[in-house]
Parts: structure tokens; C-alpha cells; sequence
């Protein structure tokens, strides 16, 4: 995933007046030594040409900083004084009311700073700030439209050559036609192990495509840009196909008429019986959402899990609250990663097990890798509960966590025993 490092920017200069070759120093809260930049490309017009220089105010680390190499080899990404963003105008109690009334919060578009750049030592890096105090030199030389809009053109290809990297497709055989490597043979039975590379793919396409859109989401032209970085040349082909067909006049012989609105009555002496047919099927809709409802009747163990995670949202509701996840230090506190690591267990299950086939065919070797996920999240979960339990500042939750700490136990062992139980059937899965 890309470093981002608005937080933690002390100061910083960047130096694009040699064209085609930027340079910059760049300065991090509780490292001596900046950052030094040297990389092909040039900015974008408001910057090319120029010196800019950038202060923030109020630095402070983040999480990961020091595993940024001093020295950043490779090539620029958008480079722009003049990027728009979502101000939030609101204090931080009226958004935090706007959230639970589910309103969006009173905002403004302002230009905001954005450095991008693709380094050989730590692939992407981003720093991005609507606050940081901005000054630039006159300009040594003038980058016109066409030059411009060729930067950018290579700043798509530089995004979408670093998503590949993430995505790692696998090579595709001759006569693989599916996009992403992705199977569709329903009659064999899957093994555990190849739903589990399925599932790494699935994993690392949704981990690509939230790069993709944090970054071209509020853009005009977003589907496009996401399709084109994202690797997906098949979509680009069918907007450009349903782009051209807009533009041409409906044929006469497309254009529908009122006899195709019409019914056909050409046969009046069935018509006593259409009500027969129409009370048949209507008996027959009924047993098939029976079965429907019978199907997806939960399973104990993921009615476990989801008693599990209500409780928790219950009891915990203030802390979770107060918890939140506005960042990446957030995130990896032990009550978070307790809590969300559970609620990946419930939300798993859910899927895995909504069916009464979940441990036949195809379908076993599905269960059996989520099954697989849902043990790590388990022991991931139980970690984050006895660093709690060792915490004295919750010492007033400790019994609440023990009792908690129970009950992941006993959906762990369940997780294990199905497991087993799918194994047992499904022999050589």
C-alpha cells in the first residue's frame, strides 16, 4: 500500500526547474536527516518550471515513517499545488452529529497540495495537504497543454505498473478468457488451497482498487481512470462501445410501436383458465421461498459469532465510539483489532455458511479457506483481548473481557471442529 505522509511533513522543497528531472528535500517530524528526492518527470503546469517550498504547522509521526528510505530513486506521480478536495467545515460535534443523523457535514472545495512519486526503495508515496503554508518562485520554463496532458498520461501508466505489482495476476493460459485468473468451472470440485490463492487475488484486487479510487474518486472521468489503472481493458472497450452507441439515433426497426405493448387475446376461450395457472404458480413461488428461507438458515456457529459481535457493540458502544478508526495508529489498538478481527468472523461465517451446500462440491473447499481466515482472525482477535486484559487501564472491563475471551474460545474450537467435520467428508480437499 502507499506511504502517506501529510501528518508528518516538518517542511519541504521540491525543484523542477531543469524539465524532465525533479528534485526535493523533504523534512519528517523526529528524523534528523530529510528526505532527499531525485526523479524523472516533471509536474504538472502550476508547478513545472518552479521552486516550491511547504511548511506544516502542527507535524507529528505517524505509524511506519521510519521505514521510508532516506534516499528516493525513481519517477514523479501528479505533482500539483491546485488538486481539489473536501474541506469539512463542520466542528468536530456537529459532524459527529451529522454521522449519526446521516447527513452529510458542511464542507468546501479548496486546492490542496498533492506530491506523488513511484521510488524503487518504497513504491508509492503520497503527501497530500489542503494546510500546509505554500510558496513558489517565479518559473524557469513553461510547460504547454500537450506537454502536460503527455505527464499525466505517464502518470496513469506509473499507477497502473505499481496496481500490477499489488495485484501480482497470475499468467494466464490459453485458454483462460476471465480478466483477473478466475476460474468458473462449477461441476469439478475446488481444493481448499486453490480457493485459497482465489481468495489472496480477491484480497489484493480490493486492496488495489481502494488505491484507485482514494485517488480518482472525485474526478470527472473516474470510471475511466480506475478501469485504465486498474488493468481492466475489457471495461475501458465497453465504455468506449456504449459511449459511441449513445450517440446514434434508435433504427425504425428498434424504435417499438404500440402493438408491442399489447396483449395477445388470440385465444379468448383459455381465458376462464388463466386464473388456474396464475393460483398454480403463485403455490409454487410460495414452496420455492420456503425452501429459500429453509436454506439460508443460519448456522449455530455463525449465530455464535454474530451473538458475540451484538454483545460487544452493546456493551462497548461508547468506546467504540470514542475508538474510532480516523487512523492507521487507531486502527491497531488492541480493542480495535479485538473488535474488528471479530466482526470479520461473523460477517465471514455469514457468507460462508448461508447455504446448506457450504460443505458439498465446490463449495467445501470455499468453506474450508474462509474457515481458514476465520482462525487467524480468531487468534488475531484473542491477541488484542489479552493485551487488554493486561492493560490496568481497563481494569474495570477486565471481567467483561474474560467472559468475551470465553466465548471466542468456544467459536475458535467451533471453527476447528467444522473444519475437521468438511475434511472428513470431502476427502482430498
Amino acid at each position: 500500500m502507499a506511504f502517506r505522509l501529510d501528518q508528518a511533513i516538518v517542511r519541504g522543497e521540491l525543484d523542477n526547474t531543469e524539465q524532465g528531472h525533479l528534485r526535493g528535500r523533504i523534512w519528517l517530524e523526529g528524523r534528523a536527516e530529510p528526505l532527499t528526492l531525485d526523479l524523472e518527470g516533471d509536474a504538472w503546469r502550476d508547478v513545472a518550471g518552479a521552486r516550491i517550498s511547504f511548511t506544516n504547522h502542527e507535524p507529528r509521526r505517524q505509524k511506519n515513517q521510519g521505514d521510508l528510505k532516506p534516499a528516493q530513486h525513481g519517477i514523479v506521480g501528479d505533482i500539483t499545488v491546485s488538486k481539489k478536495v473536501k474541506q469539512i467545515t463542520a466542528s468536530d460535534e456537529a459532524w459527529q452529529r451529522c454521522m449519526e443523523d446521516g447527513k452529510q457535514p458542511p464542507y468546501e472545495w479548496r486546492n490542496s497540495l498533492y506530491i506523488e512519486w513511484f521510488s524503487e526503495e518504497n513504491g508509492r508515496v503520497v503527501i497530500e495537504s489542503a494546510d500546509f503554508e505554500l510558496q513558489i518562485t517565479e518559473f524557469t520554463w513553461q510547460m504547454d497543454e500537450a506537454e502536460e496532458q503527455a505527464q499525466q498520461f505517464a502518470n496513469l501508466n506509473a499507477m497502473r505498473n505499481w496496481l500490477a505489482t499489488i495485484i501480482q495476476r497470475p499468467e494466464k493460459k490459453d485458454d483462460d478468457d476471465d480478466e483477473d485468473g478466475f476460474e468458473e468451472d462449477e461441476d469439478l470440485p475446488v481444493s481448499e488451497a486453490e480457493w485459497e490463492e482465489s481468495l489472496k487475488l480477491s484480497d489484493r484486487l480490493t486492496d488495489a482498487h481502494m488505491e484507485a479510487m482514494d485517488k480518482y474518486a472525485e474526478d470527472d472521468d473516474d470510471e475511466t481512470k480506475v478501469a485504465f489503472v486498474m488493468g481492466w481493458d475489457h471495461m475501458l472497450d465497453m465504455m468506449a462501445q456504449a459511449q459511441e452507441n449513445s450517440g446514434k439515433p434508435q433504427t425504425a426497426d428498434k424504435i417499438p410501436s404500440m402493438e408491442d405493448f399489447e396483449e395477445d387475446d388470440d385465444d379468448p376461450e383459455d381465458a376462464g383458465e388463466e386464473w388456474k395457472e396464475d393460483a398454480e404458480d403463485e403455490s409454487d413461488d410460495d414452496d420455492a421461498f420456503a425452501d429459500y428461507m429453509e436454506e439460508r438458515r443460519s448456522h449455530p456457529l455463525q449465530k455464535s459469532a454474530h451473538k458475540l459481535v451484538t454483545r460487544i457493540l452493546r456493551d462497548l458502544r461508547d468506546e467504540v465510539r470514542d475508538e474510532g478508526i480516523e487512523d492507521e495508529d487507531a486502527r491497531n489498538t488492541p480493542l480495535s483489532r479485538f473488535i474488528s478481527n471479530t466482526m470479520s468472523i461473523s460477517g465471514k461465517l455469514a457468507g460462508a455458511l448461508s447455504t446448506r451446500r457450504f460443505a458439498e462440491g465446490s463449495d467445501a473447499g470455499y468453506t474450508l479457506a474462509i474457515l481458514k481466515r476465520c482462525l487467524n482472525w480468531s487468534n488475531e482477535a484473542l491477541s488484542g483481548l489479552n493485551d487488554l486484559l493486561a492493560d490496568a487501564m481497563w481494569e474495570d472491563r477486565h471481567t467483561l473481557f474474560s467472559e468475551y475471551k470465553r466465548e471466542l474460545h468456544v467459536v475458535r474450537d467451533g471453527i476447528t471442529d467444522l473444519r475437521q467435520e468438511i475434511r472428513l467428508k470431502n476427502p482430498g480437499l
